[in-house]
């Protein structure tokens, strides 16, 4: 099966069909309100055409342009082109200098399902971007849920690279490393150490220390 385009010959090809092809065909609107040629491609076969969205054959020969719009009002076609439609790739974004674009609103009111998908966009652009493994995904989300509790303070967030490494260092896992020292102190703990030999022919000494408390730690 091979797609023709405009400059193909279909003359020939379609000679003996009832209804031959025509190219303003794919210019119009199907009963979604899409471009028949978003999803519609002519193929090298007389009296048929092809769908890119439910990967299905369509005969045209007997109803000409009403066999698209037939089609177009099936229930896999409607799924899959709301699914294309909503669905927002990183290629459109590749270009773009900033993600301002994707969180500025239309004229019109957006539905939830594409403010969703544009949402969904600036999730994986981040991803990519950082090289982060697509396992942070769900708790980057969550993370997002939890940050827009407070949106005041939120607005006015600011955390450049070396305040967080510091905040880290000095601030988190100084907090960390006091809270379990404390609690070592005042409840019974084993320790397992496992002695090894790096590919650096340098000597380890890992050292895990287990111990109960019913302490839960609170942001």
């Amino acid at each position: 099966m091979k797609f023709l385009d405009i400059n193909s010959d279909i003359i020939q090809l379609e000679e003996g069909v009832r209804n031959a092809f025509r190219w303003n065909w794919i210019e119009r609107r199907d009963g979604n309100g899409d471009t028949i040629g978003t999803w519609c491609k002519k193929i090298n076969v007389a009296g048929q055409a092809y769908c890119v969205f439910c990967n299905s054959l369509l005969k045209y020969g007997g109803e000409r342009l009403k066999a698209f719009t037939n089609h177009s009002k099936t229930v896999m076609h409607i799924k899959y082109s709301k699914c294309i439609r909503h669905s927002m790739t990183l290629s459109n974004y590749a270009n773009s200098k900033n993600t301002d674009d994707l969180l500025e609103t239309d004229a019109r009111p957006l539905d939830i399902v594409t403010r969703k998908a544009r949402q969904e966009v600036l999730i994986t652009l981040f991803i990519a971007e950082n090289s982060l493994s697509f396992n942070v995904a769900p708790n980057l989300i969550e993370l997002c849920k939890q940050l827009s509790r407070d949106q005041t303070a939120l607005n006015s967030l600011e955390m450049s690279r070396t305040t967080a490494c510091y905040k880290m260092k000095y601030g988190l896992a100084k907090t960390i490393k006091e809270n379990i020292i404390k609690t070592l102190k005042e409840t019974p703990f084993s320790l397992n150490l496992d002695e090894s030999t790096s590919n650096a022919q340098e000597s380890i000494l890992p050292i895990l220390v287990s111990f109960m408390t019913t302490i839960k730690m609170k942001l």
